[in-house]
């Protein structure tokens, strides 16, 4: 498993250096855009260690920083988000496509925002206002039917549609596309963004405490055979996944706290509940969903295993569960979990193998194993 922390900087001479500290803290691979500074950035810059500069002769935006202007034209805002961190995912590991690579795309919402352009074209101005240019965006697969394009990713392309999970569904399917033996390597990831529609009437149904956010994460699967084959750097390792479908009504919580996905994850891992030295779950403020998920949690592993619930603080998205695939990484190296007690401080836990859960309303919920390199 591969990661890299892209940073996009426009004239931050006085902050650059204090975040690019913080951020060496959880990631080992930087990438710095700058986007034509015109004060002191760059010959900071040029003074950082251990660190990837790409910088443009003048400012051309943040979208542009990440994909081609050309690119930028014709693709909406998400499926650039989508584009940019697949493009920066593969750089990183040096894996090649033309060798065989697969995609696995999960999202909540997909291009919600060109679906409502769409319709409001028509709903304004009759069938003169239709856009041809609109229309592709409004299926739920644009975001991976783009980004197969753009990345070269000519073997299987998978978009997974589900609330909450979305993301960590993309890295257990890949991890299984991979174990099946169907493709050499997986780029999985997860994106979404936010809606203003969605958000107003999620308020008006009674789930405006939940915290949402938006953006787009990846990460490069391969065998590890293959890996070491080749002298990759690799970060982590998914040692079993598995998903399963909680007795629940349509968009509801359920009562069970037995784990169908916890059991089949740790048991193709040959693990015990005791090996599992710390949680990302993906708890999100919304108070009944994250109880039910402690409880399934705590009815598994114990209530004495240390848990981070990152969607507390960045909000959930898609995105965010490929994130926490890639912090699980991390932490079975480091020995650091996030707290998410409203602080940016970490906590010591046992390195090693850990879990990344997740859990949506309506019963879906996934289970990764996922250790040390």
């Amino acid at each position: 498993m591969h990661f890299l922390t892209a940073i996009p900087v426009f004239n931050e001479e006085r902050h650059v250096e204090a975040v690019l500290r913080e951020v060496r803290r959880y990631s080992p691979h930087i990438l710095v855009v700058d986007d034509g500074s015109t004060d002191g950035t760059a010959a900071l810059l040029a003074r950082e260690h251990g660190i990837e500069v790409v910088a443009h002769p003048h400012n051309r935006g943040y979208g542009a920083a990440l994909v081609d202007p050309g690119e930028a034209r014709r693709l909406s805002r998400v499926c650039q988000f989508t584009i940019a961190a697949a493009r920066l995912a593969l750089r990183e590991s040096g894996v090649d496509p033309a060798a065989g690579l697969g995609l696995v795309v999960g999202t909540e919402l997909g291009d919600l925002a060109s679906t409502h352009a769409f319709a409001d074209g028509f709903l304004e101005r009759g069938p003169g206002g239709l856009s041809a240019l609109l229309f592709p965006n409004t299926v739920m697969n644009t975001m991976v039917a783009t980004t197969a394009i753009a990345v070269g990713a000519r073997e299987m392309a998978l978009t997974l549609n589900a609330p909450t999970v979305a993301g960590e569904l993309a890295v257990a399917r890949a991890a299984a596309a991979l174990a099946s033996g169907r493709v050499p390597a997986m780029l999985a990831g997860g994106v979404d963004e936010l809606d203003p529609v969605v958000e107003r009437e999620l308020a008006r149904l009674g789930f405006g405490a939940e915290r949402r956010g938006e953006g787009a994460a990846f990460v490069v699967l391969e065998p590890r055979a293959a890996a070491d084959a080749r002298g990759a750097t690799v970060l982590g390792e998914v040692s079993a996944a598995a998903w399963r479908a909680l007795p629940a009504r349509p968009w509801g919580v359920g009562r069970t706290r037995r784990s169908p996905a916890i059991a089949a994850a740790l048991e193709a891992a040959a693990a015990r509940p005791a090996d599992v030295g710390w949680v990302y779950a993906s708890g999100s403020c919304d108070s009944a969903r994250d109880r039910w998920e402690e409880a399934l949690l705590g009815a598994a592993l114990g209530a004495e295993t240390p848990v981070s619930t990152l969607g507390r603080l960045l909000g959930r998205h898609a995105g965010l569960g490929v994130l926490r695939v890639a912090a699980a990484a991390w932490t079975a190296r480091s020995g650091l979990l996030p707290a998410t007690d409203g602080t940016t401080r970490v906590e010591r836990v046992r390195p090693g193998r850990g879990l990344v859960h997740g859990l949506a309303r309506g019963g879906t919920h996934v289970a990764l194993v996922v250790g040390a390199a």
